[in-house]
């Protein structure tokens, strides 16, 4: 069951991973730039006694570049709405499902398989691009002083986030049972989920804390 899994989805795994060698191949390209012009403006502000300046002129220099960053988000939504929703809609709809469910594998073993194998491969791919994004945005980072902004778009936060829009995704196509219609509900669902994390759910998890830090470091 889990090679027949694959059969049906290794035409995605292909554009995947296809997508993550081209994006790793761009910021192996531009990030020692990145790092070197930050080495060379905001590490020495501190000697110059400007950094409003030097802050400036990295930004002005990198802003198209800073926005490859948010290509992690775009692919969290992507996995829940292309692999997600239409996984078991897809079967539902056509009526291919009642084939399946005639042979000797069980339903849930056939459901089981299919949800480990495209779940943790959304997992996986999320995870690299976040890793490679985590590391390219460094010098981005630490100009801003602070990873709350972009707290969800580094380290294993986009794995999670890719975990629930893969499950949004499955759930809106169990239920509706139309695949072009679930995928929007999961895009709608996602987005929607997104705004209420980041503006209503997390400013109230901690109480706000207020630190001194030097501006160059």
């Amino acid at each position: 069951m889990i090679r027949f899994a694959w059969l049906q989805f290794r035409v995605q795994a292909a554009i995947a991973f296809g997508a993550l060698a081209v994006l790793a191949m761009v910021l192996g390209v531009t990030g020692p730039h990145i790092a070197q012009l930050y080495d060379t403006t905001v590490a020495t502000c501190g000697a110059h006694g400007d950094w409003s300046s030097a802050i400036a002129t990295f930004q002005s220099s990198c802003r198209l570049l800073q926005d490859l960053g948010n290509v992690v988000i775009v692919i969290r939504a992507l996995i829940g709405i292309f692999w997600g929703a239409p996984l078991v809609a897809r079967e539902l709809e056509t009526g291919t499902n009642l084939l399946v469910w005639t042979q000797s594998v069980t339903r849930t073993r056939w459901i089981a398989a299919k949800l480990c194998l495209v779940g943790l491969a959304s997992m996986a791919v999320a995870g690299l691009f976040s890793l490679m994004i985590t590391w390219w945005s460094s010098p981005f980072d630490r100009v801003g002083m602070t990873h709350f902004p972009v707290f969800s778009e580094r380290g294993i936060v986009p794995i999670g986030y890719a975990a629930f829009a893969f499950a949004l995704g499955v759930s809106a196509g169990v239920l509706i049972r139309k695949s072009l219609l679930a995928m929007a509900i999961a895009l709608v669902g996602f987005a929607a989920a997104r705004v209420a994390v980041t503006f209503w759910v997390r400013p109230n998890l901690e109480r706000t804390i207020h630190t001194n830090s030097p501006p160059c470091v």
